[in-house]
C-alpha cells in the first residue's frame, strides 16, 4: 500500500481521469528520465538511490523513505509507502513532493495526487497527506516501527 502520484499531458478542459486513462504507450524520454534522476539525487542523497533500468522503462528508489519514480512506457508515476508517520511522514511527503514538481517541470507532465483529488502544484499544504500516513500507520499497527521517529 502507498501514497501514489500521477502525471499527465491534459489537453485545456480535459478532466484528469480522461487524461490519466491513457491506453497508448507514449514514447519514453531517457533525457527527462536522466534530468530527473540527477536533480532527484541532489535532493534524496545519492548514496540511497537505486535504479532499475529496462527501457524503455525506467525506475528509481529512495531506500531511506521508500519514494520510488517510475518512467514506464512514456508515463510518470511516483509512490512513497506508509511506513511513517508525524513529523517523519511530514519529511516524507514534503521529499515527495518536492521530486514530483522537478518531474514537472524536467518533463512538462502535470501531476495529480489522487488521495487528495487535486493537482500537485494546489497542493500547498503536506498536512492532509501526513494524516493519510498517520492512519494507515495506525491502521496497521506501524507506529514505533520501520521509519518511526517515536
Amino acid at each position: 500500500m502507498s501514497y501514489d502520484l500521477y502525471f499527465a499531458r491534459r489537453e485545456p478542459g480535459q478532466s484528469w481521469d480522461e487524461a490519466l486513462d491513457r491506453t497508448e504507450p507514449l514514447p519514453p524520454d531517457p533525457v527527462a528520465w536522466d534530468n530527473v534522476v540527477a536533480q532527484a539525487k541532489e535532493l534524496l542523497g545519492e548514496g540511497d538511490i537505486r535504479i532499475v533500468a529496462y527501457p524503455p522503462n525506467w525506475e528509481m528508489d529512495h531506500e531511506t523513505t521508500g519514494i520510488s519514480v517510475n518512467h514506464w512506457e512514456g508515463g510518470w508515476e511516483m509512490s512513497a509507502p506508509y511506513w511513517t508517520h508525524g513529523e517523519e511522514a511530514r519529511r516524507v511527503v514534503g521529499l515527495l513532493y518536492e521530486v514530483a514538481a522537478l518531474v514537472e517541470r524536467v518533463s512538462g507532465f502535470e501531476g495529480y495526487d489522487p488521495q487528495l483529488g487535486r493537482p500537485v502544484a494546489e497542493v500547498t499544504d503536506p498536512g492532509r497527506a501526513v494524516a493519510m500516513f498517520d492512519a494507515v500507520a495506525d491502521r496497521f499497527g506501524r507506529r514505533g516501527s520501520v521509519g518511526s521517529t517515536m
